[in-house]
């Protein structure tokens, strides 16, 4: 388990802004109440460190350092569906981090359910990891810089005399309008992966999954604390999620957190 903690006032960023905001109703002070998650964390008061740091979650900051630290407090608080659930998120936020990759599957090997997982297209798996190494609005700036660009070529395309100056220009406006159209692709399926909260974790210590959105459905699995669904739907206080093997069925929404 690689539990090293972040000792350094970090800065916290919203996925909305990019920047660093003070938001309505958020701590006066974040940094402080960073730190004081730090001391406790050192001074081996998990529970305390995880209840300081989660103040600034609920108040919307956004911040790998800050999911990754959550997630070793869970860890060491023995709370498995808490650290998997942050090391989720910041998976999200650094997709390639070898550490966070790393805690996660320990975490998970503590959990009661194994699924063996339907497999995912590369395709399809190398377009929502390509999505995830900018932030959305990145994406958007690529798309715009790129379209702009294309415009450009096309002006020079159209008012050059010069063949080898039409076709390089023309090339190039193309090959500027295909990467606009890929970065606006890009920055969408950012926003559906980090803001659409799809995914969730399972925080009831069994819950069962139902045919309708009901108590009085038809049982259909039972999953435990820590297993990662994905939602499908929503009703009454109900989700219908799908299970890693494919199994689809309906649980309450107080039995699980979205990622």
């Amino acid at each position: 388990m690689k539990s090293k903690i972040i000792f350094r006032l970090i800065v916290f960023i919203l996925i909305s802004g990019g920047t660093a905001l003070h938001l309505q109703g958020s701590p006066q002070d974040p940094g402080v109440t960073f730190d004081k998650g730090v001391s406790l964390y050192s001074d081996g008061d998990y529970n305390g460190a995880i209840e300081e740091w989660e103040k600034l979650v609920y108040s919307g900051y956004i911040s790998y350092d800050l999911y990754y630290n959550l997630g070793n407090a869970n860890f060491k608080d023995g709370s498995m569906p808490g650290a998997i659930l942050y090391y989720e998120k910041a998976l999200l936020l650094r997709p390639f981090n070898e550490d966070v990759k790393y805690n996660l599957e320990i975490a998970r090997s503590y959990i009661t359910d194994s699924f063996e997982s339907l497999p995912e297209l590369f395709l399809l798996r190398w377009y929502k990891m390509m999505s995830l190494i900018f932030h959305s609005n990145t994406w958007a700036i690529i798309s715009l810089v790129a379209f702009v660009a294309s415009l450009a070529f096309i002006l020079l395309y159209l008012f050059s005399v010069r063949i080898g100056i039409k076709k390089i220009s023309f090339l190039t406006g193309l090959l500027m309008l295909i990467i606009s159209l890929s970065a606006i692709s890009l920055s969408y399926q950012n926003s559906v992966l980090t803001r659409k909260k799809q995914n969730a974790i399972i925080f009831a210590p069994a819950v069962t999954g139902k045919s309708s959105p009901d108590e009085s459905g038809k049982d259909l699995f039972l999953i435990h604390e820590g297993t990662k669904v994905r939602i499908e739907d929503e009703l009454g206080g109900w989700y219908e999620v799908r299970l890693s093997d494919g199994n689809v069925g309906w649980i309450p929404g107080e039995s699980l957190t979205k990622v």
